[in-house]
């Protein structure tokens, strides 16, 4: 796993960020996104011999668990599906909401994926589609940094040996009869593990670049 963080310290205090630094500051949204937008790229090698990393072939499938949301409405939200944004040669299974403090490992093999979790609420953990994020205490309308947040963790693999990369994820919900459609543009990459380590340069600049374009 190899992070580019610009603003490092997202990775630990996404509760904290300001509402105009995320993917929920449209007005009318229920959902906040508690994640700096063009704010991480995770890039993770595929395979990974180490035992322990859980991607032993280049098709595993790998967990990242960047994006959180806070529902700052007074009902709740439905999760209706989740698909990545600017998709090159990824493959997306499926995704889950956990809810929980920031104690999941931000990248991993899927099969191992909650094993650094609360288990009680990795256990809890629900399937999109279908997940519900109730409403959450906030203050001034951002997250309550004591309150835990809902993290919608996606599931994915390379389509061929080269890797892939996509430069974020789009979460569709409704509210009632209503349907909305939140954004966050977080970097995923999977990528042959080369002599020095991950091959993360080409998919590093692909992401910078597709971020640029929609500044």
């Amino acid at each position: 796993m190899v992070i580019r963080c610009p603003a490092a310290a997202a990775l630990a205090v996404s509760a904290l960020l300001l509402a105009a630094c995320s993917a929920g500051s449209s007005a009318g949204q229920p959902l906040i996104s508690g994640t700096q937008q063009k704010g991480v790229l995770d890039c993770a090698p595929a395979p990974n011999p180490a035992p322990s990393a859980g991607t032993p072939a280049w098709n595993s499938p790998t967990g990242f668990a960047y994006d959180w949301y806070f529902n700052a409405s007074a009902l709740p939200v439905e999760i209706e599906s989740v698909s990545l944004i600017g998709n090159h040669n990824l493959v997306l299974h499926g995704a889950v909401v956990y809810r929980g403090p920031h104690d999941i490992i931000t990248s991993d093999g899927w099969p191992v994926m909650g094993r650094n979790a609360n288990p009680s609420a990795w256990a809890q953990r629900q399937n999109v589609p279908g997940a519900v994020i109730p409403p959450q205490p906030s203050t001034n309308g951002a997250p309550d940094p004591d309150e835990p947040e809902y993290a919608v963790i996606i599931d994915v693999s390379a389509k061929t040996p080269a890797g892939g990369y996509a430069i974020g994820q789009q979460v569709t919900y409704k509210q009632g009869n209503s349907h909305y459609t939140i954004r966050t543009y977080t970097g995923y990459a999977i990528v042959p593990l080369g002599r020095n380590g991950p091959d993360c340069d080409a998919a590093d600049k692909a992401i910078n670049a597709a971020w640029e374009k929609h500044a």
